[in-house]
């Protein structure tokens, strides 16, 4: 199992990284990973989606096997950032735009916070959270960064974990 983590932990990072920089490379910086014309678009609307949607499931397989028993705030922070994908076509509707806020805000916030009430690691809750506001004071709303940042974090602290308690 601990290679299934492992490998689900390491796929959705390197998909996640080779999508951003291929956009950035043939975009340019723009707002957010998800906020553009050109990523609204096939095939990198596609892509975005099948990039969410392997993170996500990532972060579930994680959640599941990091523990004796599962671990459901890690499970559900994965199944927000699953969701982020489902709802990727924000631009359509209010309400699909309020589902793609509050599912990347969510799962972020829970796979941040498990950190702490989960592991019992506060220490790197804090950091991700400082972190964050570095990122976002610094992004100049280019939100991108922060998504990077926090996405980075969160896949190198559950990286760990795994390794470490597996």
């Amino acid at each position: 199992m601990k290679a299934l983590v492992l490998g689900s932990l390491f796929t959705a990072f390197i998909s996640l990284v080779v999508y951003l920089t291929s956009i950035i490379a043939v975009h340019g910086i723009r707002k957010s990973i998800s906020d553009s014309n050109y990523f609204l678009q096939k095939p990198y609307k596609l892509v975005f989606e099948i990039v969410m949607w392997i993170c996500g499931l990532a972060i579930i397989i994680t959640g599941i096997f990091i523990k004796e028993n599962p671990d459901w705030m890690v499970i559900a922070g994965g199944s927000g950032i699953f969701m982020v994908g489902v709802f990727s076509d924000f631009k359509r509707s209010m309400i699909i735009r309020l589902a793609h806020y509050f599912f990347a805000i969510g799962g972020f916030t829970l796979l941040g916070l498990s950190y702490h009430f989960s592991f019992g690691y506060i220490n790197y809750t804090i950091l991700i959270g400082i972190s964050a506001l570095f990122a976002s004071a610094f992004a100049d709303k280019r939100i991108w960064c922060l998504e990077l940042t926090l996405s980075s974090e969160i896949f190198i602290g559950l990286f760990y974990l795994a390794h470490s308690i597996m």
